[in-house]
């Protein structure tokens, strides 16, 4: 699957969100899709509760799309 072709603006905006440590403020549909596409994975922590990152594949995507 090719990220570039499958992301929308909704989704755009929740990985770069994820990427600035704003994951909590992504919608839950969105974070579904962005699971889905491997660009993002769950982090489990006890204090703060579920937390998101981004993969390898996710971070590259943002670096091609900063340039």
């Amino acid at each position: 699957m090719n990220a570039a072709t499958q992301l929308d603006q909704q989704d755009l905006c929740g990985l770069e969100s994820v990427a600035e440590g704003r994951a909590p403020s992504v919608p839950a549909d969105v974070v579904a899709r962005l699971l889905a596409m491997g660009l993002v994975q769950k982090l489990d922590e006890e204090e703060r509760g579920e937390m998101l990152q981004l993969t390898p594949r996710g971070l590259s995507f943002i670096r091609s799309s900063d340039q």
